[in-house]
């Protein structure tokens, strides 16, 4: 590999796990984004050159531009790079380089990836095999050093489908845990995002993990003709790896996981069904491509706390729980929601979601209505609009998903200012609040959080 790189997009948090992984291999690292935040603060501390905006200068003494997808090809550094023959790469060139270096773990699937590639992470981890791994969490995962980090041994990933970023890849092993239609302005029907899936499968060369739970994933399975091993888990009775005999037990959940011939015993401090079928995929996953034992790798997982923003406990003000989860499309959502029904039992539940991306919102509208059953009172924040404008999607808006939402329980809650406000004057003791979502709506929780600390304070 070349010796200098430089990355545009690099406050990201998928951009700035390369850079961490370059860094730690040795390569100098420049890189550039609109606006600092804590990760390019963070890179700048180990060395990295960070710059604000674009410039053509930037790159002039590099040998490598690596962009993202969310950075156009019209950008003063790609023009520049390409005049001089500077070679441009995107994240998945990347990954391809080290996954053809290191035998690979890639996780995949429209939801369920992160939380399952950190249980895989943290089994490798503390059994010594030092694995190379992003887990893009956007924050700390309790038990490992980073949530990106170079190492001598296996390459575990969080394989993205977004613009099909997973292709990229060449796993030893790979696990599917769902595949549901999402990312509506990259895919344009299920059948798009099944088609792709299956092509991901395709190349793996040794084992794939499936979700013997999830209809989509069987039948992308169905479809898979190569010669390469599949292995399902899940609850449903056919399942390889079968999840059996769920026990609540105040904050844990105990569990046994059967193999055709041989039943171990777990528990987990996660909570919810999702997170049952995530500890199942890492642990088939690494006795599969590592020969793990499988009740080792159940005895790691019972010290697993969880991903930032996945189940997030962000605290407890005034008899008030505050969690925070990534979830922003259906399946997502729902599963959360039944996790935090089954840990907080009858205790008033008030979401506050913003939906993520126009597009998302209105082809996915019905299904994410009904996400909400296990909510009490829903707060829906405008939409974020990530690289969207709302002057190409009419009458999509916070409003429509109200309307939507059985059981005259949503109320649109404007602006994060609004929505902060609406919270503030909503919640009671006891009661419960998830923010959800996939862009800055968590400040709406935490701000709600630090208000109430404030006020407790003054009290004193």
């Amino acid at each position: 590999m070349a010796e200098r790189y430089h990355i545009l997009g690099i406050g990201g948090t998928g951009m700035s796990a390369i850079a961490h992984l370059l860094l730690d291999q040795g390569y100098r690292v420049s890189g550039c984004d609109a606006q600092e935040n804590a990760l390019t603060r963070e890179l700048a501390a180990r060395g990295a050159q960070i710059f604000r905006g674009h410039a053509a200068e930037h790159v002039d003494e590099v040998d490598v531009v690596v962009m993202s997808s969310a950075v156009g090809s019209d950008q003063p550094e790609i023009v520049r790079a390409r005049e001089r023959g500077i070679a441009v790469l995107k994240r998945a060139d990347i990954w391809r380089t080290w996954s053809e270096a290191k035998p690979t773990l890639a996780v995949a699937g429209t939801h369920g990836k992160t939380t399952t590639t950190a249980m895989a992470t943290l089994i490798l981890s503390r059994l010594g095999y030092d694995p190379a791994y992003i887990v893009p969490a956007g924050g700390p995962v309790p038990g490992l050093e980073h949530f990106a980090r170079w190492g001598s041994g296996p390459f575990v990933i969080e394989a993205d489908e977004y613009d099909r970023l997973f292709l990229g890849l060449l796993p030893k092993v790979a696990i599917i845990t769902s595949v549901d239609w999402d990312h509506v302005d990259i895919y344009p029907s299920r059948q798009d995002v099944e088609d792709t899936f299956l092509q991901f499968a395709r190349q793996v060369h040794g084992t794939v993990i499936g979700s013997a739970d999830d209809d989509g994933v069987q039948r992308v399975r169905e479809r898979a003709t190569t010669q390469t091993p599949w292995h399902m888990y899940g609850f449903r009775p056919e399942a390889d790896w079968r999840i059996d005999d769920v026990v609540a037990d105040g904050m844990w959940t105990r569990f046994t996981l059967r193999t055709p011939t041989t039943a171990y015993t777990g528990r987990l401090q996660v909570p919810g069904r999702h997170n049952l079928q995530n500890a199942a995929g890492a642990v088939a996953a690494t006795a599969a491509g590592w020969d793990v034992r499988p009740q080792n790798a159940l005895e790691i997982l019972e010290t697993f706390q969880g991903a930032a923003r996945r189940f997030e406990y962000k605290g407890e003000v005034g008899g008030i729980t505050f969690v925070d989860d990534y979830a922003h499309n259906p399946a997502k959502v729902a599963a959360t929601l039944e996790g935090a029904r089954a840990r907080f039992g009858t205790r008033r539940l008030i979401v506050y979601f913003q939906p993520h991306t126009f597009s998302r919102t209105k082809a996915l509208l019905e299904p994410t209505a009904q996400a909400f059953d296990n909510a009490d009172i829903v707060l829906v924040g405008d939409v974020y609009a990530s690289r969207e404008h709302a002057r190409d999607f009419p009458g999509i808006d916070a409003e429509l998903l109200v309307r939507h939402i059985p059981g005259n329980k949503a109320i649109a809650a404007g602006n994060i200012a609004a929505a902060t406000t609406l919270l503030r004057q909503t919640v009671q003791p006891g009661d419960v609040v998830l923010t959800l979502g996939a862009g800055d709506g968590n400040e709406v929780g935490n701000s709600v959080r630090r208000y109430l600390e404030d006020e407790a304070a003054h009290e004193r």
